[in-house]
């Protein structure tokens, strides 16, 4: 079970389109909840079952939070592939500029 958990960690990691798939997911599931708990979960409800409430904001956070982990690691992985292709243009550039001055 953990190892398909790491598998599956990894295969969201490294997929761009997967990833932001998941994101939307997380980030549409946490407003959905966000907008149910404020409608349907009132004070009265909240002292009467304290775990369940704390638990229900619990599982929204993380899910907010994973979403948003999940965006700062897509800018990430975006700044680093425009890196990447930056420095792969500045070489080319060079390379045909001293083609151009040897000719």
């Amino acid at each position: 079970m953990l190892r398909a958990t790491i598998l599956l960690s990894k295969a969201i990691i490294r997929e761009p389109r997967l990833r932001r798939s998941c994101m939307l997911w997380f980030i549409g599931i946490a407003v959905v909840m966000l907008f149910l708990g404020s409608l349907l979960l009132t004070d009265n409800w909240a002292r009467k079952h304290p775990w369940l409430y704390f638990g229900y904001w619990f599982a929204c956070g993380w899910l907010t939070l994973t979403g948003v982990l999940l965006a700062l690691l897509d800018i990430l992985a975006i700044r680093a592939a425009a890196r990447a292709t930056r420095r792969v243009l500045e070489r080319r550039l060079s390379e045909e500029s001293l083609n151009k001055r040897e000719q």
